[in-house]
């Protein structure tokens, strides 16, 4: 029977061609005609749009520039590439010569993003000594150690009832547990490092003895990490990308080269970021964002590969701004970092559906497919065994061959 075939990306199109019994080599030179791809770049001169222009026809390619370019009147245009992932290598070999209107940094930046999707993903990271494989999805499950938490506030603030939780996430299935002793719900009110510490030492001292997945640390204060990792934390979860500590929690990373960082997105502080949020680009904003912030971990001895980041949803973001960036998160891929998604019972799902915290499971399981279809490395959640389950369940289907 004949038909049309769905082929996601690289991996799939391997697949299809390996199943019809197509030799190694040709696979390797097929595969990445297979996937389509469609590359923005911008701030171009108007000559290297020209040029890129012309060269992606010469190679049955397109590319689509700004009115004014044919002609020069236009210093600068964005220039959207149109074509196969086959076709932007061949247009990379073609910018081999050309040294002219900021050609070789464009040819450099092709390079990268074509990489991030056609080479073949980071498959593992590394927390303290240990390597943990990211395929499936990984399961951060939420541990908040506070009163006031948007969805479990008061629920867990006693430490027994908090350890008996992260033991029942563990058994549910999570990866890592992360805890957090101050809220960062909208409008909350900030605390000091030492009522953080006491929330939250208690139970990772504890935890650290009873669990073997690792533990994280949700805090934006170095004094609080320095304190969670020496008691057992082996993961830092920054809401802030390091920018509310910085110096100090550049420190705390340099003197701890085994742990990772989570770097998450944010328009403000939670005390003002819901207060009339704007982007005019949001994805292309949060892209920046992580650039400035990947490259000032680098600049202080901070290696990429120790590197998460999160889009941030809900931090500062509009109802469209969360939906935006849920659509379009493989457009993360371009950093190559793996990608954390928090979306669990937030305020946009009930938006959406009206329904309290509580009631946003459907919701939240939604965004958790997303984050699967679009091969993002972890999610953030509340309900543990119900994401695992989906995820088992989806997995499953999508490792047919």
């Amino acid at each position: 029977m004949n038909r049309i075939l769905e082929i996601k990306n690289i991996e799939e199109a391997r697949r299809e061609l390996e199943k019809i019994g197509v030799s190694s080599q040709g696979v390797n030179a097929m595969a990445s005609k297979a996937i389509s791809l469609i590359i923005k770049l911008e701030n171009v001169r108007v000559g290297a749009a020209n040029i890129l222009k012309q060269e992606m026809l010469s190679i049955g390619g397109d590319a689509a520039v700004a009115r004014g370019v044919v002609n020069g009147v236009t210093d600068y245009s964005e220039v959207i590439l149109l074509g196969s992932a086959d076709k932007i290598k061949k247009l990379i070999r073609k910018l081999d010569n050309q040294t002219i209107f900021n050609l070789p940094r464009i040819q450099t930046d092709l390079k990268k993003l074509l990489n991030s999707q056609i080479k073949p993903k980071f498959k593992k990271i590394k927390i303290q000594k240990k390597e943990i494989e990211l395929k499936p999805l990984k399961i951060m499950g939420i541990l908040n150690v506070t009163p006031d938490s948007f969805s479990d506030g008061d629920r867990f603030l006693q430490p027994k009832k908090a350890v008996e939780h992260a033991l029942q996430m563990a058994k549910d299935g999570a990866d890592i547990i992360d805890i957090g002793g101050e809220s960062s719900r909208p409008g909350a009110r900030p605390i000091s490092a030492a009522e953080e510490i006491d929330r939250v030492i208690p139970i990772i001292s504890q935890l650290s003895k009873k669990l073997e997945i690792p533990l994280s640390i949700d805090t934006t204060k170095a004094e609080v990490a320095r304190k969670a990792i020496e008691n057992g934390a082996s993961l830092l979860n920054d809401i802030s990308a390091l920018r509310f500590d910085e110096k100090n929690m550049i420190s705390l990373l340099q003197d701890f080269p085994d742990i990772p960082v989570i770097l998450m997105h944010m328009q403000g502080t939670p005390r003002n970021m819901q207060k009339e949020p704007y982007y005019d680009d949001v994805l292309k904003e949060i892209i920046l964002f992580f650039q400035q912030r990947i490259a000032f971990c680098e600049k202080n001895g901070i290696d990429q590969k120790r590197i998460i980041i999160d889009p941030g949803i809900g931090f500062g973001k509009r109802h469209q701004d969360n939906l935006e960036i849920l659509h379009k998160l493989a457009e993360l891929s371009c950093l190559q970092t793996p990608i954390m998604l928090g979306a669990s019972r937030k305020s946009f799902i009930g938006r959406i559906y009206q329904s309290t915290p509580e009631e946003r499971l459907v919701g939240s399981l939604a965004t958790t497919a997303l984050a699967l279809q679009n091969k993002i490395e972890f999610v953030r959640v509340h309900d543990v065994l119900e994401h695992r389950e989906m995820i088992r369940t989806l997995s499953a289907i999508e490792e047919m061959k």
